[in-house]
């Protein structure tokens, strides 16, 4: 079968994290035997990760071009103002018409995020097979702008195959489609490149110079993550077990963003030691999750409805094997880091 596939992002080099979940699936649909055309947002130059036999990658110039990559479209849009907006409608008029030109080819179009992916999918192709993933942002963006209860119902009652990350997401897209539609099926990433562990790798823990029990987190460093409710229950969990501050944990987030700095002087000013590495290839992460201690997921829903609809480093680290925490109150998280750490604040 021959597939379009049109997504924002894209993995743009070999262990890029942008979009990395649609990196994922479609490896999996090269795997059972069918090709692909992917249109995503870039620069103009493929990736060479995903350099596979039937795979054709065309990157869509949009300016800004890290409005889907960097610290992510939401952020992008929430603090650009008029000229991003308007950005993200040429690149999405952009989308359309490099989908509309290969149509012909096609037998079935893929999209990942309903705006604008599945959007440009029903205006390129409206008499092909459809069928799209809402992953969040996308469903949060249709709640907040004018005739986002329209787009919603034109997707519905359009037949488009949706498949939505999380319960959540099905919940919220059928209040605006006014009816339930679609499925809930969350991407899960490929079995080989997440092996299950058997123990923390202590070898690992040294080359990376982990000397403390080690709370990893990996995500941009904007607020949706809440890496700073992280930060807190950290500082919490260690006077609870009345270690010096800075002495029992070493926090790792595993990423970078606008919210850098603000969280280096948090940190501080709690007493906890944290490091930052900032972008880490992803091979590179599934090292880091496989030497520290525990994976926190704290991510946090903002004032303006959205959320995460199923974080890709959560799965990732169930699959890996590492002991989650997924929890956005700080005291249920600290409580569950003390009952881990603050029995034996040297090690695990």
């Amino acid at each position: 079968m021959r597939i379009g596939l049109l997504t924002t992002s894209f993995p743009r080099h070999a262990g890029d994290y942008a979009g990395s979940f649609v990196g994922d699936r479609v490896r999996q649909l090269l795997a059972g035997g069918h090709s692909v055309d992917v249109l995503a947002a870039g620069d103009g130059r493929d990736t060479r990760e995903l350099a596979y036999e039937h795979l054709t990658v065309t990157r869509i110039a949009v300016h800004p071009d890290r409005l889907f990559y960097g610290a992510g479209a939401p952020e992008t849009l929430e603090r650009g103002g008029a000229g991003v907006w308007l950005a993200a409608a040429q690149f999405s008029c952009a989308l359309a018409a490099a989908a509309r030109a290969r149509a012909h080819r096609f037998d079935i179009v893929e999209s990942h995020w309903l705006v604008p992916s599945a959007l440009a999918a029903l205006a390129a192709a409206p008499s092909l097979r459809q069928r799209a993933f809402a992953h969040s942002g996308d469903v949060a963006l249709l709640e907040r702008i004018p005739f986002g209860r329209t787009i919603a119902r034109r997707v519905a009652r359009a037949g488009v195959d949706i498949a939505f990350v999380s319960a959540a997401l099905h919940t919220r897209f059928a209040a605006l489609a006014g009816a339930p539609v679609g499925i809930v099926e969350a991407l899960a990433p490929p079995a080989d490149a997440w092996s299950r562990r058997t123990a923390v790798d202590r070898a690992g823990r040294a080359h990376l110079g982990l000397a403390r029990p080690t709370v990893l987190a990996v995500g941009r460093l904007v607020p949706i993550k809440g890496h700073d409710r992280l930060l807190r229950a950290c500082a919490r969990a260690q006077a609870d077990s009345g270690a010096t501050a800075g002495g029992a944990l070493e926090v790792v987030i595993l990423g970078d963003g606008p919210e850098r700095a603000r969280l280096g002087q948090l940190a501080d000013q709690l007493g906890v030691r944290l490091r930052l590495p900032g972008f880490v290839a992803r091979n590179e992460v599934a090292r880091w999750l496989r030497a520290a201690d525990v994976f926190v997921q704290s991510s946090i829903s903002l004032a303006n409805g959205r959320t995460e609809g199923a974080p890709v480093a959560t799965a990732e680290a169930r699959a890996i094997g590492i002991p989650v925490l997924v929890e956005n109150d700080v005291g249920r998280l600290a409580e569950g880091l003390a009952r881990r750490f603050c029995t034996n604040a040297t090690g695990v």
